[in-house]
């Protein structure tokens, strides 16, 4: 599963804009699964930490324990 945050603090699901209640959902949802998925979270560059560490805490209380943040190695 991808989940992107845009500066903006737009999140979205596997390219799928998703407004909180529906993030909570599918989360929660994905953590139903067996085996459990993987959590690929990409955030922009200018996004507040503030948003990622929100996403990342809606995560673990939906009970996901494998998250990854992505990150791209390009320098600026």
């Amino acid at each position: 599963m991808q989940l992107g945050i845009r500066s903006t603090g737009d999140v979205f699901w596997n390219g799928e804009p998703v407004n909180r209640p529906a993030l909570e959902r599918r989360l929660e949802d994905a953590a139903r699964l067996q085996p459990q998925p993987e959590l690929h979270l990409r955030a922009d560059a200018s996004s507040e930490y503030r948003q990622v560490a929100e996403v990342l805490s809606l995560a673990a209380k939906a009970g996901l324990t494998l998250v990854g943040l992505v990150t791209d190695p390009k320098e600026p």
